[in-house]
């Protein structure tokens, strides 16, 4: 038998209503299933060791240092080029070198200071004096001829006899040479050489016992080195000035010498003048490295660099190498004596050069077009010129270095007073 529930009222079901309500709210909604992700293909795998552009372009790069490395082993420095335009640069701009010079302090004597060593001889007197010579005179006297019939001297002969003496202040302080002027022109009398002044002691002892005295003249005919010092260093000074300089030499050291065989005074005295102005009309020159004047004895030497001259294995004359051989020319025209024309060479041989077998051709070849040209164009005489090549048989420097083949490549004008 069934059993009947009790009737709900009211507000039990508004109750009931609204509990299930307020659970239906707090039972959050459920979200939509997300959908599922496509499988990715799998990537094929990488390839080991670099790409092939790279090992290219790193074979390439390698080649190109090896190719650079072996143009700078070919490559040689011209040391007398590398002069010249270092001293157009100087010319042009201006260049002061500066050289920083560190010592160590050196001990000052009070007795090297104010007394000079001297050989004392003895005297009659009680008294102890010795004769030395007075080093402090920084300007040495400079003597005038004032006599009735010569003119005063002008500023400029002043000057440059200022000039002179200061660069023989040493031999003009010993006594050996005197500077004056003289009809606007600058005398050097060369009073008396350093080896006459050394022998004579003993050309006086020689006489007293008995034996010829020679004063120290070499009975060769030759002159002492120290005598040609000595007027080396006047034709250097000469060659600083523009006024004349005439040298007189009367210490008697040429007139030995020509009685055993020399040329004599006279003739030393025009090898110095000469040898001076040839000096001094190719001072440019010399300066620029281009050209260099010798002495040797009664022959002057001008020997020029191969700088600009000739190409390598011809015999053609450079434009630029003209003005040089116009200079020189123009100072060996009115001198006196022989002129040899000489060319020289290093000791590479000559390859692939169908005009030229060998050096003695080259050189040869290069001594001649010098030669035709200062005839030809610098109004040389023909009658005093003599032409020889000596290939690489009389070097100057070692063969070794690229500096010391560029000097032994050379033409050289030699001008023989005696011959």
């Amino acid at each position: 038998m069934a059993t009947e529930q009790p009737p709900i009222d009211d507000e039990a079901a508004a109750a009931l209503a609204a509990a299930e309500a307020e659970q239906a709210e707090e039972t959050p909604p459920e979200a939509p299933a997300e959908p599922e992700c496509p499988k990715c293909e799998e990537c094929a795998p990488c390839k080991a060791g670099a790409p092939a552009w790279m090992a290219t372009f790193a074979d390439i790069a390698i080649l190109l240092m090896a190719f650079f490395v072996l143009i700078l082993s070919f490559a040689e420095m011209n040391v007398p080029k590398f002069k010249q335009i270092n001293g157009s640069l100087k010319n042009s701009f201006g260049v002061q070198r500066i050289i920083p010079v560190v010592e160590s302090p050196k001990g000052v004597s009070i007795i090297a200071r104010n007394f000079t060593p001297s050989i004392t001889e003895p005297t009659p007197l009680n008294t102890v004096k010795q004769e030395s010579t007075d080093e402090r005179k920084i300007e040495p006297e400079i003597k005038t001829d004032d006599g009735p019939g010569s003119e005063q001297p002008s500023e400029a002969a002043k000057a440059a006899a200022k000039e002179v003496a200061k660069a023989l202040a040493t031999e003009v302080a010993s006594g050996q040479v005197e500077v004056s002027t003289d009809n606007g022109k600058v005398v050097v009398t060369v009073n008396q050489t350093p080896s006459a002044a050394q022998s004579g002691a003993s050309g006086t002892a020689g006489t007293q016992t008995g034996g010829a005295s020679t004063r120290g003249a070499n009975t060769g005919g030759s002159v002492a080195q120290d005598t040609i010092d000595l007027y080396a260093k006047v034709a250097q000074a000469q060659a600083t000035v523009d006024t004349q300089v005439e040298v007189r030499d009367t210490s008697g050291a040429g007139s030995s010498a020509s009685a055993g065989g020399g040329t004599g005074s006279a003739d030393k005295a025009q090898t110095d003048n000469e040898f001076a102005r040839i000096r001094k009309e190719l001072a440019k020159e010399i300066e620029a490295g281009k050209a260099e004047v010798e002495r040797d004895g009664a022959r002057i030497i001008i020997r020029l660099a191969e700088q600009g001259s000739f190409t390598s294995g011809s015999a053609d004359l450079q434009r630029g190498f003209t003005n040089v051989l116009n200079s020189v020319g123009k100072s060996i025209a009115d001198s006196q004596g022989r002129i040899f024309i000489e060319g020289h060479t290093d000791n590479v041989p000559v390859v692939f050069n169908d005009r030229f077998k060998s050096n003695w051709d080259l050189s040869g070849a290069r001594s001649g077009a010098v030669a035709d040209y200062l005839t030809g164009r610098a109004g040389v005489p023909e009658g005093r010129m003599s032409v020889s090549g000596f290939a690489d048989t009389r070097p100057i420097d070692s063969n070794d270095t690229a500096a010391g083949r560029s000097r032994n490549r050379r033409i050289e004008v030699i001008i023989d007073g005696g011959g």
